[in-house]
């Protein structure tokens, strides 16, 4: 069987022993994952974890000890948390960029490191091979007690954080609450606002790349979608789009709690981008936290995958693997 990585499980057993050792690996009968150095009881056990963790160079890696983990908040608890790993804390504390947790090994690398979600102002090259638009939606409370949920108001920006639609919306039902401390929506906003049918068609126009506003090189390309929780916004505005066109940053592994539950977009700004946005007492502003999402995306996608390569070839110049002619432990990494 083969793993996310490409390897055979025999090759990440193989792999494991180096990772961890002969020396420990010869006093117990059980066998280490080469990534997240977990232990399980044979051979079985380790392929029932590799097919349901899916470990790849995608995850959060630790560059002092080569230990895969699912999310930066747990790569996170073992650099400092209560419980840390002492040396990869102690060199994490000497040279370790705060943002995105990586580690430098000297000091031309530490000044030559460009954090993948630092802003790049006039930048003018797209992040990856999809055109993409960040969609955010504020909502009011409809419904017998305001408790359902209708779209008050519409903010869609493009790649580089420009405004493509910025429109308040007339949801066409009886609003029970106005939310007005979180939308900033009133009744007379509303009322001459755009029908909810109209803005719809602005939406989907854009997503279609059919829009006044799309890009020469985009023009019938269709859009992915980024944003924090977009169900709940494409639900909201009656659009089915295809979950292989949606970017969620509130899914997004890497974004997740330590406990699988996702941030809320406020903590990962505030985290990885250094922005307080949705202040307590002020109205949250969908334009800023487009950008917000949209920024998130990117430093995704910019992620540099050359610390697990570094793990990955270190460890099996070491202690080499014997893979067979149709298997390449390195396969799939990159």
């Amino acid at each position: 069987m083969e793993s996310a990585c490409g390897a055979t499980v025999a090759e990440i057993k193989q792999y494991g022993d180096g990772v961890m050792g002969k020396s420990m690996v010869s006093r117990s009968v059980k066998k280490p994952c080469a990534c997240c150095h977990k232990f399980f009881a044979d051979d079985a056990a380790l392929e029932a974890h590799w097919e349901l963790v899916q470990h790849s160079a995608h995850d959060a890696v630790c560059a002092s000890c080569g230990r895969h983990f699912p999310s930066y908040d747990t790569l996170r608890q073992h650099l400092i948390g209560k419980l840390p790993k002492e040396s990869c804390a102690a060199a994490f504390a000497t040279r370790g960029c705060k943002t995105c947790l990586e580690i430098f090994e000297n000091e031309e690398e530490e000044n030559a490191h460009a954090c993948v979600f630092r802003e790049r102002e006039g930048e003018t090259q797209r992040v990856g091979d999809a055109p993409c638009v960040a969609l955010d939606c504020e909502f009011v409370g409809v419904g017998e007690d305001g408790s359902e949920n209708a779209c008050a108001r519409v903010c869609i920006v493009d790649a580089w954080g420009e405004i493509l639609l910025n429109t308040w919306v007339n949801p066409g039902l009886d609003v029970v609450d106005y939310r007005h401390d979180i939308t900033g929506a009133t009744p007379e906003a509303l009322a001459s606002a755009p029908k909810l049918a109209d803005v719809r068609a602005k939406v989907l126009g854009i997503l279609l790349g059919k829009s006044p506003t799309t890009h020469p090189l985009d023009a019938g390309v269709k859009h992915l979608v980024v944003g924090h929780s977009i169900d709940h916004d494409l639900r909201a505005l009656k659009i089915t789009w295809k979950a292989c066109r949606q970017r969620d940053t509130a899914r997004f592994p890497l974004y997740l709690r330590h406990t699988h539950l996702p941030f809320k977009l406020r903590a990962l700004a505030a985290t990885f981008l250094d922005e307080k946005i949705q202040s307590e007492g002020q109205a949250h502003d969908p334009e800023i936290d487009a950008r917000c999402s949209m920024r998130l995306y990117q430093a995704a996608k910019r992620r540099s995958h050359a610390v697990a390569h570094k793990w990955f070839a270190k460890t099996l110049a070491a202690d080499p693997v014997e893979a067979s002619s149709t298997s390449d432990p390195a396969r799939g990494i990159a």
